[in-house]
């Protein structure tokens, strides 16, 4: 599957997926910085660049500072207007709180409309889920920690497998913290729901 990969002005340690020449990538105001420092090749690059110099060249877009979306979001509009359904951004985790919640919730707006957004660091995995997500557990890979929040009302009947922690038909509220930390025991492991969304994070150990 062709995947976007957008890299953004947030907390930025490295680039961890290899880009084939069927993705599109595009760097996200500052994230054009990080993206040149790690030698990546970008398609676009995007923002008002009110936190970086904006780059010469023809694939640069321009947007007024004066807007109702963050520079991120312009990006995934690009994204989506081209057919992507596979997004990946860098540098969406850290730095401004309020830019992380604000990708969060465009996350899950995305989902609803059949797109998967994820975000990427050196330490964590974070993503949403409506259904069933299953996870293949390599010999060589180190436990880390799993934790599910519910991201709306309820998310309903959720089942945990092969983790610390296993859950039966749980219904998780939002204002529930029970899917804080669990841990993977070095074995495959699934997390299903029968109906709403879950944030799912992936956190090293080493952190």
């Amino acid at each position: 599957m062709n995947k976007c990969y957008i890299i953004s002005a947030g907390e930025f340690d490295g680039f961890f997926d290899t880009i084939d020449k069927s993705d599109l990538v595009i760097a996200a105001d500052k994230g054009y910085i990080y993206a040149k420092d790690s030698e990546i090749d970008l398609d676009i690059v995007i923002g008002d660049f009110d936190s970086s110099t904006k780059p010469d060249g023809e694939n640069v877009i321009t947007l007024n500072p004066i807007k109702d979306y963050t520079d991120t979001m312009a990006a995934l509009m690009i994204a989506v207007e081209k057919g992507y359904k596979e997004i990946i951004i860098y540098g969406g985790l850290g730095g401004r709180d309020s830019h992380f919640i604000s990708n969060i919730r465009n996350a899950l707006k995305l989902k609803k409309e059949g797109i998967n957004v994820s975000f990427r660091s050196k330490n964590k995995k974070i993503f949403i889920i409506d259904d069933k997500f299953s996870y293949e557990f390599k010999n060589s890979e180190e436990d880390f920690y799993v934790s599910i929040f519910a991201l709306e009302n309820m998310a309903k009947s959720i089942c945990i497998r092969n983790l610390f922690y296993e859950l039966n038909n749980y219904d998780l509220s939002f204002d529930d913290s029970l899917g804080v930390s669990n841990e993977t025991i070095g074995k495959d492991f699934s997390i299903s729901l029968e109906s709403g969304y879950l944030l799912v994070i992936f956190e090293s150990k080493k952190m």
